[in-house]
């Protein structure tokens, strides 16, 4: 049996014309045996289920409406915890089973788009970014500082790039390299020359220039043909 204590919610549910249709689905839930649908029940306000009195559990369906004809958006599912008072805390949503989504994510703090945020999308620091063109290396991004468009880093894992010396002493990569900035203290690039790492600075082992669309390597002394130079960087 489906049990009503709180007509205005009952109204909310089943006003607007979709009367007929709760009370298909409270007459098919009814057939159970079981109490399906509890407004308000005696356990707290809301929207309650129980377990049907025999058979199979129930699913509990809340759909947006579809749009009619033309150009017109479809109708929303918001889910809106209230507000605490007197000093108590907010409502949360809970969820106690798993949560399968098919479409796309949206929160604050997790950002999904194409190209590198960095220069581009305004966040605070620990937000999330989740790059739909990018490759090993860049598929994420996270916040490390500010709270407009600069301070994000990828998240990484580095790229390796091997060179094989032909007497000359620049390597450039293959892709566009994180532009490292003092400011974040990240280890965005390292040079190694036959495995043994090399020292960055005019004064040192090699110099770098980042370019747009990569990053060219000069080595201080020309290796000797058949050595191998190994560059580890974050892709942009």
């Amino acid at each position: 049996m489906a049990t009503f204590t709180n007509f205005q919610a009952l109204l909310q549910l089943g006003g607007g014309g979709g009367g007929g249709t709760l009370a298909t689905i409270l007459a098919s839930g009814n057939a159970t045996g079981g109490s399906d649908i509890l407004f308000s029940a005696s356990t707290g306000d809301g929207i309650d289920t129980e377990n049907n009195a025999a058979g199979a559990g129930f699913s509990l369906d809340i759909e947006g409406s579809d749009a009619g004809g033309g150009v017109f958006a479809g109708g929303d599912i918001n889910l809106t915890p209230g507000s605490g008072s007197g000093g108590g805390p907010d409502g949360v949503v809970n969820i106690a089973g798993d949560l399968i989504v098919t479409g796309t994510v949206s929160l604050s703090n997790l950002i999904v788009g194409a190209g590198t945020p960095e220069g581009s999308v305004a966040a605070t620091v620990s937000t999330i970014f989740q790059r739909t063109d990018g490759g090993a290396g860049n598929s994420v991004y996270f916040k490390q500082s500010g709270a407009a468009a600069t301070g994000w880093v990828p998240a990484g894992p580095p790229v390796f790039e091997t060179f094989v010396a032909v007497g000359v002493p620049t390597f450039v990569t293959s892709r566009a390299v994180f532009d490292d900035t003092l400011a974040l203290g990240v280890e965005n690039i390292a040079v190694f020359w036959n495995g043994v790492l090399q020292r960055e600075g005019g004064l040192d082992d090699y110099t770098v220039v980042f370019g747009g669309a990569s990053a060219t390597v000069t080595l201080t002394s020309t290796p000797p043909p058949g050595d191998f130079i190994t560059i580890r960087y974050l892709p942009a």
